[in-house]
């Protein structure tokens, strides 16, 4: 008897690699999780610049932390998540949760910190 997962065209033997592209090399993850670290290390840089004296850039930390973020996601989803081999279906439905994610979050920051935003 076929389980439900074998149902939907997905066998049990894992022994091949999916059809169209070899796995990453473990070196391929650590330099993965290189280009994450480098990204938040950045991120922290960044949020110490007003500190520093740099008043002038406050209100631009909100966008630069979401593009940051964004490749961050794109980096996870792609690679770790395996979406940059999968069906392009896949990928466009994480990226349309990303901006529905990211408009609530800006109208969040509108609604109840509209200084973000120099209002």
């Amino acid at each position: 008897m076929m389980s439900g997962h074998e149902l939907q065209g997905h066998t049990t033997d894992h022994s091949t690699v999916a059809e169209g592209h070899n796995h990453p090399t473990a070196r391929k993850y650590v330099e993965l999780a290189g280009i994450l670290a480098a990204i938040t290390l950045l991120e922290v840089f960044i949020l110490y610049l007003p500190n520093l004296g740099l008043t002038a850039i406050r209100p631009a930390l909100v966008p630069a932390f979401i593009i940051l973020s964004i490749f961050k996601f794109l980096i996870v989803v792609g690679w770790y998540m395996h979406l940059r081999f999968d069906d392009p279906f896949f990928l466009r439905m994480f990226s349309f949760a990303l901006i529905i994610v990211i408009g609530v979050a800006l109208s969040f920051m509108a609604i109840f910190h509209g200084l973000y935003f120099g209002f």
